[in-house]
């Protein structure tokens, strides 16, 4: 990497060929010199290049630590390009590129996830960040919402449980979202998913990957490889209290969340109650 006294420049023939050329420690006076010569001394976008490398490596560096494949990772890279006038903190709109190129590609990453490793970018920032992307880029409203079925089927995968209890989990989380939906008021309320019914005081709000996370535990409970639920803690990063509440709201309809193909009554019955 050539020093700040450096100056590198390039030179065309009139053969047509481009040559580099390097000479340390110039001068202004010779700058002017070299100039005249027909050299192209354009700073600004070698400057630019280079703030465009060091952002891909930062991209690249936070992609690598969520274990992200290199085409996830270059398509961040690309958004963040795109979107680099209109957000200022690079680590939030590192992020926000991370998370659209996750959804972009079916992986049901949470911004929680992500702002793990964005050196401590706020949730709330990276939200409005991809928010304003997804507007700005013209992008599907749907790459903001992850559905419970994806998060089922991320941790039920990340847990290596068979492909017929991750093929139950995603269709169990799919049927507790249209349930659940049945006692919403409105669409508005995507992000809440709740399991009781609207007008009993004791109604709670659940996120989509609590609803995931209890769907999977209750999945193993009912296989023959059953998840400890610190095993399941460990896998999508919820506390215990979370999904043990969760598992309280679910724990009436089971039988009508679980496939039937997958448990049956009395299978059901086996589960403990809360």
């Amino acid at each position: 990497m050539w020093g700040f006294d450096d100056c590198c420049s390039r030179y065309q023939t009139s053969d047509g060929f481009m040559y580099n050329h390097v000479t340390k420690n110039a001068s202004p006076s010779s700058d002017d010199n070299l100039q005249k010569l027909g050299f192209d001394l354009d700073v600004g976008t070698t400057q630019q290049s280079n703030a465009s490398f060091d952002d891909a490596t930062v991209i690249a560096s936070m992609s690598d630590r969520l274990s992200l494949l290199a085409t996830v990772k270059n398509q961040a890279t690309e958004i963040s390009e795109q979107i680099k006038g209109q957000i200022n903190i690079p680590n939030v709109r590192f992020a926000a590129s991370i998370y659209i190129a996750c959804r972009q590609n079916g992986m049901a990453l949470s911004i929680k996830d992500i702002s793990s490793v964005a050196d401590g970018a706020k949730q709330s920032k990276i939200t409005s960040a991809v928010r304003s992307v997804v507007d700005k880029l013209g992008l599907p409203p749907q790459l903001m919402h992850i559905r419970a079925a994806e998060f089922a089927k991320r941790y039920s995968t990340e847990l290596q449980m068979n492909s017929e209890a991750i093929k139950a989990a995603e269709e169990a989380a799919e049927r507790c979202t249209d349930h659940v939906n049945r006692y919403l008021h409105s669409l508005g309320s995507f992000w809440n998913l709740r399991c009781n019914n609207l007008d009993s005081t004791n109604c709670r709000s659940r996120a989509p990957s609590s609803v995931a996370a209890t769907v999977v535990y209750i999945i193993s409970q009912l296989s023959y490889e059953k998840k400890l639920l610190k095993d399941i803690k460990e896998a999508t990063g919820l506390h215990e209290n979370t999904i043990k509440g969760t598992y309280k709201d679910l724990y009436p309809y089971l039988s009508r969340i679980i496939p039937t193909w997958f448990a049956n009554a009395n299978d059901l019955k086996r589960l403990r109650s809360p």
